[in-house]
């Protein structure tokens, strides 16, 4: 439609003195047609969704409401390279200067680069980088959601990088950064944790056998303490969502070997010793992040009671005067060592009750044990 028609017709609407029901539906009718004129909303930028580069990428997040002198991209840009310091290990810092107008930053013997900010909504993004790369920021995509049942987008469901890598999951929060920030947190303390752990427990087995009732009981207690300070770096790839749920492939650094060796099946890895957590159903926080948790630390319990157990039995048999008989067997299983592993694949499904199965593949430091 001609622009001057569109500017003739709603002035001549507005010296309208009184308009009839007949004139008030004529406009509605003409608005219905006028708006689809109007170029649509841009998609949202990739790396919203995809941070997959050849350099270090990640972004903040801030509200664009601020109390403070500075502006809000100043704080968005803060997020984002303590995010990006965080990824790498490092302490978070605190910036007085006004980053807003800036394009780079040098702390803590590293130098990065504000790329590009995105605002939606109430909020706005930054994007930082270890490198300046200006093409990677000029695509837009449709924003991903998450569906596991159908395993997509598909390293939901099994590890599609060239690295091994994590799912780390994050559920809604209440500040704009701290989804992203415990992505990231939550990808770490997994790592950290099976770096180097001091890992004990038992396991107590009861049968007890009689003519008319077969009993078989086991109760499992184990305890982890990690024992490394240092935080491993993390690199986030692709990201997904789901009801307010932050999904994200995280790579922990090291080339994947998942791929080449069915470990479900055969856990060991030549010489090297291998074992498989699993948990399934929810946790009592609901969180998906926290099953992932309990499938690695099964796994390490595992790990420590291949390396090393303990192991006490005791056989009762009992009867009586009209022949019936009791047969009782306890079995006591100890275990304490020092465990250093990482994980080498990750795998996640949904099974036929609509319940999440996480299987984690663990594998020995020998440099370590």
């Amino acid at each position: 439609m001609d622009c001057r028609l569109i500017t003739q017709f709603f002035a001549n609407a507005v010296f309208i003195k009184r308009s009839t029901k007949k004139t008030l539906t004529v406009i509605s009718f003409m608005a219905l047609i006028v708006i689809p004129q109007f170029p649509a909303f841009a998609s949202s930028p990739c790396w919203l969704t995809n941070l997959n580069t050849d350099n270090k990428n990640i972004y903040g997040v801030s509200s664009k409401i601020s109390a403070s002198n500075m502006p809000a991209l100043h704080f968005a840009k803060a997020n984002a390279l303590n995010n990006w310091l965080l990824s790498e290990g490092l302490s978070p810092v605190q910036i007085k200067e006004n980053l807003a107008p800036l394009k780079q930053y040098s702390v803590q013997q590293h130098t990065v680069y504000f790329l590009d900010e995105y605002e939606e909504n109430n909020r706005i993004y930054s994007l930082v980088s270890n490198k300046p790369s200006p093409d990677y920021t000029s695509q837009s995509c449709e924003v991903n959601s998450c569906d596991i049942k159908q395993c997509s987008p598909l390293w939901l469901c099994e590890n599609t990088s060239d690295n091994i890598a994590i799912i780390a999951v994050s559920e809604r929060t209440a500040m704009p950064n701290t989804q992203i920030k415990s992505v990231i947190q939550n990808a770490q303390d997994i790592a950290q944790t099976i770096n180097n752990a001091h890992v004990k427990g038992y396991i107590d087995t009861l049968h007890s056998n009689t003519d008319q009732i077969k009993v078989s009981n086991t109760q499992q207690r184990y305890s982890i303490t990690n024992l490394t300070e240092h935080q491993p770096k993390v690199t986030i790839g692709e990201m997904c969502s789901h009801t307010g749920t932050l999904y994200a492939q995280v790579s922990l650094n090291k080339k994947s070997i998942g791929s080449e060796h069915n470990w479900m099946d055969q856990p060991l890895l030549g010489d090297i010793l291998g074992v498989v957590g699993y948990a399934k159903g929810q946790t009592s926080t609901g969180r998906l992040s926290d099953l992932i948790d309990v499938a690695v630390r099964r796994a390490l319990f595992e790990m420590a009671t291949a390396k090393n157990i303990n192991v006490k039995n005791n056989l009762k048999l009992v009867i009586n005067e009209q022949g019936y008989y009791s047969l009782v067997r306890k079995s006591h299983q100890y275990t304490e060592s020092i465990v250093s592993a990482y994980i080498a694949d990750m795998k996640m499904k949904i099974n036929d009750k609509l319940q999440p199965e996480i299987f984690i593949w663990l594998l020995e430091n020998k440099d370590r044990s």
